[in-house]
C-alpha cells in the first residue's frame, strides 16, 4: 500500500508540476501579446506553434515510452519542460519567441502522454477511480500558477525572475519521482491478468474497437477541452480588451476557471455516485453554456469572473468520464481506445486557441465565446453515450 502512495504522490507531483508551468504562462500571455505587439492573428498564430510542437512531440514520446518506460520519459521531461519556459522569458524577438514556444509545446505534450500513462497504470494498482484526481492536480497546479503571476506582476518582478523562481521551486521535488519504484512490476501484469481472465466468455468481437462510439463520445472530449484551452489563452486577453482590467486582474480570469475546475474534479466522484454519470455530464454541459453566455452578455469584470467560475465547473469532469467509458468499451485493448478518444481531447485543446484568435481577429473575442457556449450542446444531447453498462 505504502508502494502505491508514493506512485500516487509521484503522478500527482507531475500533474502539478506540468499545471503550474501551463498556467503562468496562460496568465502571462496578456503580457507577451503587448511586448510584441501581436493582434489576435498574428497570437493565434504563435499559439498554433504550441500546439503543433505538441502533436509532433505525441508519436516520438509513445516511442520513449515504450522502448525506455513512462517513468523514464515522465522524468526526462520534468527535467526538460522548464528549459523552454525560461527561453520564454529570455526571448527577445519573434524568432526565439516563436522556437521556445514549439518547444515548450513539445515538452508539454511529451509529458501529458508521459504522467497520463504513468496515471493509467497507477489507478490499475488501486481499486479507486484515480483519474479525475490526477487531472485535479493540473487544474491546482495551474490555478497556482496563475494566481502567483498575479502577485509577481503587482509586485513588478520580471518575466525572467518570475519564470526561474518558478522553476526552481519543483527541482528539489524531483527526488520524489525518483523514489518510485519501476512500474514493470508483477502486480499489474496480475491485474491485466485478473481483467482478461474476467472477460473469457465474451465474444471475439470485443476485441474489436467500437470506432462509431468512441467518435461519437470523443466529440464530447473534443468540446469540454476545446473550451478549456481556449480559456487557458485568452481567458486574460478577455479580460483586459473586453472588460478594460489591468494586467494583473486579468489573471484572475484563469486562477478562478482553475480553483473551480479542481474543486469540481476533487468532488467529481461524489457527484458521480449521487447523480450517474450521465446527469452529471449533462449538468457539465448547462454549467458550460451558462458560463459562456454570462461573459459574452455581462459588462462588469466581476461577472465576468463568475462565468469563468461556471466554466471551471462544466468543463471539470467530462474528459476523465469520457476517458472511464472508452476504456470500459473494450476491456481487452482499453488504452487502445483511450488513445484514440484522446486524440479528440487532446485536438480540441490545441485547437480552441487558435479557432477562438481567428474569430476574434474576424470580429471580437466575445462573438468568439459563442463558439464556448454552442458546443456543450452536443454534449447534452449526446450525454446518453456515457452511461456504463453496469448501471
Amino acid at each position: 500500500m505504502q508502494l502505491h502512495k508514493i506512485q500516487v504522490y509521484a503522478v500527482s507531483l507531475l500533474f502539478i508540476f506540468n499545471g503550474c508551468l501551463f498556467g503562468t504562462w496562460a496568465a502571462k500571455v496578456p503580457f507577451f501579446k503587448q511586448q510584441f505587439s501581436l493582434d489576435e492573428q498574428s497570437l493565434s498564430g504563435l499559439l498554433l506553434v504550441l500546439a503543433l510542437g505538441a502533436v509532433i512531440s505525441f508519436p516520438l514520446a509513445g516511442r520513449i515510452a515504450d522502448k525506455y518506460g513512462i517513468q523514464v520519459l515522465s522524468k526526462i521531461a520534468y527535467l526538460l519542460y522548464p528549459l523552454p519556459f525560461i527561453g520564454l522569458a529570455l526571448s527577445g524577438s519573434m524568432t526565439t519567441l516563436t522556437i521556445s514556444l514549439f518547444l515548450f509545446g513539445f515538452l508539454h505534450g511529451a509529458m501529458d502522454v508521459g504522467m497520463n500513462s504513468w496515471a493509467a497504470k497507477t489507478e490499475a494498482l488501486t481499486t479507486k477511480k484515480l483519474m479525475p484526481f490526477f487531472h485535479a492536480m493540473f487544474s491546482l497546479g495551474a490555478g497556482a500558477g496563475a494566481i502567483l503571476s498575479v502577485f509577481f506582476i503587482r509586485l513588478n518582478i520580471t518575466t525572467l525572475v518570475h519564470f526561474l523562481s518558478i522553476s526552481m521551486l519543483f527541482i528539489p521535488m524531483y527526488y520524489l519521482l525518483k523514489k518510485a519504484a519501476p512500474l514493470a512490476s508483477t502486480s499489474i501484469a496480475n491485474t491485466a491478468s485478473q481483467d482478461i481472465s474476467t472477460n473469457t466468455n465474451t465474444n471475439t468481437n470485443t476485441n474489436k474497437l467500437p470506432w462509431i462510439l468512441l467518435t461519437l463520445i470523443g466529440f464530447i472530449a473534443f468540446s469540454s477541452a476545446l473550451g478549456e484551452g481556449a480559456v487557458a489563452d485568452w481567458s486574460a486577453v478577455v479580460m483586459r480588451q473586453e472588460f478594460g482590467t489591468d494586467m494583473s486582474f486579468s489573471g484572475w480570469a484563469y486562477a478562478v476557471f482553475s480553483l473551480f475546475m479542481v474543486l469540481s474534479r476533487l468532488l467529481g466522484h461524489f457527484v458521480i455516485e449521487r447523480l450517474g454519470t450521465i446527469n452529471t455530464a449533462r449538468g457539465c454541459a448547462l454549467f458550460s453554456i451558462t458560463g459562456a453566455v454570462t461573459i459574452i452578455t455581462v459588462t462588469s469584470p466581476y461577472l465576468a469572473l463568475f462565468g469563468f467560475a461556471l466554466l471551471g465547473i462544466g468543463y471539470s469532469v467530462i474528459v476523465p468520464i469520457v476517458f472511464s467509458k472508452a476504456a470500459q468499451t473494450c476491456p481487452h485493448r482499453s488504452a487502445s481506445a483511450i488513445a484514440f478518444v484522446a486524440i479528440f481531447a487532446y485536438g480540441g485543446m490545441l485547437f480552441g486557441p487558435v479557432a477562438i484568435g481567428l474569430i476574434g481577429h474576424l470580429f471580437t473575442l466575445k462573438v468568439a465565446f459563442i463558439l464556448l457556449a454552442v458546443l456543450p450542446v452536443y454534449s447534452l444531447l449526446t450525454a446518453q453515450l456515457l452511461k456504463h453498462n453496469e448501471t
